[in-house]
């Protein structure tokens, strides 16, 4: 099974390719889509094929994923039987805010979410994914910090967004005099004005807080380093890997730090989550 530990390990054991990451999307022919270098990238570390041809690329990647993502529709990819994944890039770790857009934060990814895609799912019998984060501070084509981190320690329950949302829905329907319209979006209102010539469309544009800002405090402070990896784990999922032990012994010949602690519980912050945090230093 591939996961969140098979990817660490990739990525450490192919350290000269964070230097330019940009063939990973020239290799599919992405290289004009924003982002699509980072993206590429990491999905490549889960199918534990960085820096190989396209033909291998290819066939890792269908033994990895039941779904690979598109530009419209979160996740970015689902692991079989596993997690699903969004990645976000950043130009600086000093970025206050990773842009959602209209998905707004997910601890879980439930399949009857009306913004996923049918492609999605229906790429395997599921009703519920863990949702895992990873977001790259990106500098030209370098890779300079990576984050992992599972939704159960970064966002609230789902919910409390759909609260957010829902208040705004209800409150357009109780204009009066106007038409509304079926959407995906938090609205839609036509024919505001007396001629009926104007409409309006009302999108969400969710923003969160970035890992590399929440979670600063966590975080090993290193001036003047190459690369740095941090990953923060459930410790009942990280438990649930049956790679644990093999990717301890890797950590320990090669200089990756695994720690115990306890994080502050997004749905009520008066109770605490036992968790890894994994951290890897290239100076």
């Amino acid at each position: 099974m591939y996961n969140i530990l098979t990817a660490i390990k990739a990525i450490i054991e192919n350290l000269s390719d964070i230097n330019d990451i940009s063939y990973q999307s020239r290799t599919l022919n992405r290289a004009n889509q924003a982002g699509d270098a980072l993206e590429n990238y990491v999905k490549n570390a889960f199918a534990n094929c960085i820096g190989k041809d396209d033909s291998s690329v290819k066939k890792a990647r269908n033994n990895c994923f039941s779904y690979l993502g598109n530009n419209s529709n979160p996740p970015d990819a689902i692991l079989k039987g596993s997690d699903a994944i969004e990645i976000k890039k950043l130009i600086s770790i000093g970025t206050q805010h990773l842009q959602l857009n209209s998905s707004y934060p997910k601890q879980k990814l439930y399949s009857d979410n009306p913004k996923i895609c049918r492609a999605c799912r229906e790429c395997e019998i599921w009703d519920v994914k863990d949702m895992l984060y990873v977001v790259g501070a990106v500098n030209g084509n370098s890779l300079q910090n990576l984050f992992f981190v599972y939704g159960d320690l970064y966002c609230d329950s789902n919910e409390i967004y759909e609260k957010a949302e829902n208040v705004i829905k209800y409150g357009l329907e109780s204009l009066e005099g106007v038409e509304f319209a079926e959407t995906n979006e938090l609205g839609r209102v036509n024919k505001i004005d007396h001629l009926g010539i104007s409409d309006l469309r009302v999108r969400g544009m969710w923003l969160i807080k970035s890992p590399f800002v929440h979670f600063k405090e966590l975080t090993h402070k290193v001036e003047n380093y190459t690369f740095q990896l941090d990953a923060l784990i459930p410790q009942n999922k990280y438990d649930s890997f049956p790679n644990k032990t093999f990717f301890e012994d890797f950590c320990n010949s090669n200089n990756v730090d695994i720690s115990d602690i306890d994080l502050e519980d997004p749905r009520n912050p008066a109770k605490t989550i036992p968790s890894k945090l994994i951290t890897f230093i290239l100076k």
